[in-house]
């Protein structure tokens, strides 16, 4: 009996160019990238590799100049802007190197924002967000301010604002650039138990040590995929 083989993301000859005319730069050259469902991926490449061009494609960020990207069975490109931005709060969970944290927003209240977004009551969103808290080891810190938190600590409220709602696919751009390494080790062992718990993972990384964790490393060079 032939095991059918689950895919969250299918992208294919992906180009994506920055600027017109003699500016024009050509960032992806025809990139072909697929993600199995349950799968801890990494996108590994030097500076100005396209990586997190790359990732931006894959996670229904930005829009490829060609290609196809399928995410969940949908194709994202014939979606509407409105569309995708549904789609995206409903099925896709997002961490990036800088936190992106509201400064004037408490840590319960950064998890809560897109809970409420879907529509869920301040109650439940409560809870979530501090069920969610709870599992990035976070449970004393509910009300700090951002700039009360260290910066790992900011990270961990990143990660679970990212999977409080239970996203399909999680998506890391460098998730550990800005932390120590005790910090960014306690990152990606998080990343490492949801990955456990069935969580598919696209992270973006120049550290070896934590691509290593992976199951598989996406090598990127000039734009084009080098190694799978």
């Amino acid at each position: 009996m032939t095991q059918t083989t689950t895919y969250s993301i299918k992208a294919t000859n992906i180009h994506r160019y920055f600027g017109e005319g003699a500016l024009r730069v050509h960032v992806l050259k025809g990139i072909d990238v697929s993600v199995r469902t349950g799968e801890f991926i990494a996108i590994m490449g030097k500076s100005g590799a396209g990586k997190s061009t790359l990732l931006y494609q894959l996670s229904a960020l930005d829009t490829p100049s060609e290609g196809s990207i399928s995410i969940d069975g949908k194709d994202i490109l014939a979606l509407s802007e409105k569309a995708r931005t549904a789609f995206r709060l409903h099925t896709l969970g997002y961490v990036f190197q800088d936190y992106a944290l509201v400064p004037d927003l408490s840590a319960r209240e950064n998890v809560m924002m897109p809970l409420l977004m879907k529509k869920m009551s301040w109650a439940q969103a409560q809870k979530t967000a501090d069920e969610a808290l709870d599992r990035v080891q976070l449970s004393g810190k509910y009300y700090n301010l951002p700039a009360m938190l260290s910066g790992g600590e900011q990270q961990r409220v990143a990660v679970a604002r990212a999977i409080a709602g239970k996203p399909k696919i999680l998506f890391a751009d460098e998730p550990t650039a800005n932390l120590d390494s005790v910090s960014g080790g306690q990152i990606i062992d998080l990343l490492r138990e949801l990955h456990k718990k069935g969580q598919t993972i696209v992270m973006v990384t120049h550290e070896d040590e934590y691509a290593q964790h992976c199951n598989r490393i996406i090598t990127i060079e000039d734009g084009r995929v080098v190694a799978q």
